[in-house]
């Protein structure tokens, strides 16, 4: 039963947040996809996948810009207004830093050293965890307000624990390449700052997804 603060609006705001994170995790396999056409020197194909995730992410704004024009007025939300708008933003920008990875590894054909390309995709698939992880945090939370109840409740902190740990284990790869890629002797050194840089946005997108948690912590305290 949806709750009498829901009955009153044709759209409650977690039908718009639920329909954006089913675009982040659309952007996921994507995602994955284009890194393997990059080290495959595919160069047709990474842009294909490249493209493929810049339309979701622009799917994923036309959305944003819905929830925000709709937000009902006065004080009827069952949660704050301000944690709602930032959680939004923390959630888009997931998959904002997702569209700047891509972007950013478009922009030079750089060569990853073998003995690195375990690694690179390993971080690869923790941040496709991420990508994958925050729709179950969605569908928990407005399950949660509907109902407001224990069970639902701890789902919701369930999940947020759930992309804690993927953050921890995307965080930990990246300082290791992070490392790895500055104490290897490059011909160019802009390789190393290329492979750094790329490293660290898609760090981002485990940061913000993390962030989003615990705006979400955030939003079910009592």
């Amino acid at each position: 039963m949806r709750s009498a603060f829901f009955s009153i609006f044709r759209k409650s705001p977690f039908e718009g947040l639920l329909r954006h994170a089913e675009i982040i995790r659309e952007a996921a396999p994507l995602f994955r996809m284009a890194f393997i056409a990059y080290l495959d020197e595919s160069r047709s194909d990474f842009e294909k996948y490249q493209n493929k995730v810049t339309m979701l992410e622009s799917e994923g704004d036309a959305v944003k810009r819905n929830i925000r024009g709709h937000l009902p007025r006065g004080i009827l939300l069952p949660m704050d207004k301000f944690q709602l708008l930032w959680y939004l933003r923390e959630q888009d920008k997931i998959l904002d830093s997702a569209q700047d990875s891509l972007h950013w590894l478009s922009y030079r054909n750089t060569h990853i050293p073998d003995e690195y390309v375990d690694d690179l995709l390993l971080m690869v698939d923790k941040i496709t965890s991420v990508l994958k992880s925050i729709h179950p945090l969605v569908a928990a939370a407005e399950s949660y307000f509907q109902s407001f109840s224990e069970n639902h409740r701890a789902m919701v902190k369930s999940a947020i624990k759930q992309i804690r740990e993927y953050e921890f284990e995307s965080d930990q790869v990246e300082r290791k390449l992070i490392a790895d890629f500055l104490n290897y002797p490059f011909d160019n050194p802009t390789s190393a700052f290329h492979l750094v840089r790329l490293v660290e946005y898609m760090g981002d997108i485990s940061n913000h997804a993390q962030n989003a948690g615990d705006m979400m912590r955030a939003m079910i305290a009592r």
